[in-house]
């Protein structure tokens, strides 16, 4: 069954840089080149220039982490609304915003029309919907930036893992809807444990399961943090070079 988004939908997930109306021109960017590894970097290299970034890679990774953001919203709607959005490449324009040194790009669908999960077939209908995000969209942009960019893919998957996990461990898991809650607890189940590789590209394991594991507990911040197993070069972006809490490079 197909619906369209309702206003509240679309208000809640413009918390997570969904447009909630068309960008002015001057500021749209075609989604669909990214998925080519020669146009994929000239853009990269326009998109370095802008950044300030010292090298390919390090934007390279600055974009993929900006990009996974459509993941975030993608994968809000799958399990808090029981939707699922559209986001093949031709459906999408990016809003270009950079800000104090920061890309913070918004996403906006041409068509808001959204597949609505049947009745009795959600297990079904999940596997479809996180195979339409992974090799529809963030499989063909990862291939892209890394082959253009020579940078390994574990980081850029590890930039989207970080972001769902954050998405499933602070924000769903903490509605207050029941449903939303069961939901959530067996869709991030599924994504990080259950689900083939063949769903995320061409892998025969799950590229996320490597990421995801139990944090420990770091003294300095008295909190615990899953550190990451890749490092995101940020740091190269700041003038001291300060790492992120997460960083490998720092957390030992």
């Amino acid at each position: 069954m197909k619906s369209e988004l309702t206003g509240n939908e679309i208000a809640t997930l413009a918390n997570y840089r969904f447009a909630v109306s068309e960008p002015e021109k001057e500021v749209q960017i075609d989604f669909t080149p990214f998925t080519d590894e020669a146009t994929m970097g000239v853009y990269l290299e326009r998109f370095n220039e802008g950044l300030n970034a010292p090298d390919a890679k390090t934007a390279a990774s600055v974009f993929m982490k900006r990009h996974a953001f459509l993941a975030v919203l993608y994968l809000y709607s799958m399990t808090a609304f029981n939707k699922r959005l559209d986001v093949s490449p031709g459906n999408i324009i990016l809003a270009d915003s950079i800000k104090d040194g920061l890309w913070l790009p918004e996403f906006y669908l041409k068509s808001k029309n959204t597949d609505v999960c049947p009745d009795g077939h959600r297990d079904t209908w999940r596997t479809e919907a996180v195979r339409h995000l992974f090799m529809d969209n963030l499989s063909p942009v990862i291939d892209a930036i890394s082959k253009s960019a020579r940078i390994s893919k574990l980081i850029l998957w590890e930039n989207v893992a970080v972001y769902m996990f954050w998405l499933y461990e602070k924000i769903l898991s903490e509605t207050d809807d029941p449903d939303v809650k069961i939901r959530a607890a067996e869709d991030f189940s599924f994504l990080v444990e259950s689900a083939p590789g063949k769903l995320f590209g061409k892998y025969h394991k799950n590229p996320i399961t490597r990421f995801y594991r139990e944090p420990v507990y770091q003294e300095e911040t008295d909190s615990f943090i899953r550190i990451r197993k890749t490092c995101c070069y940020s740091y190269r972006l700041k003038e001291k070079g300060s790492y992120c809490k997460t960083c490998p490079r720092t957390c030992g």
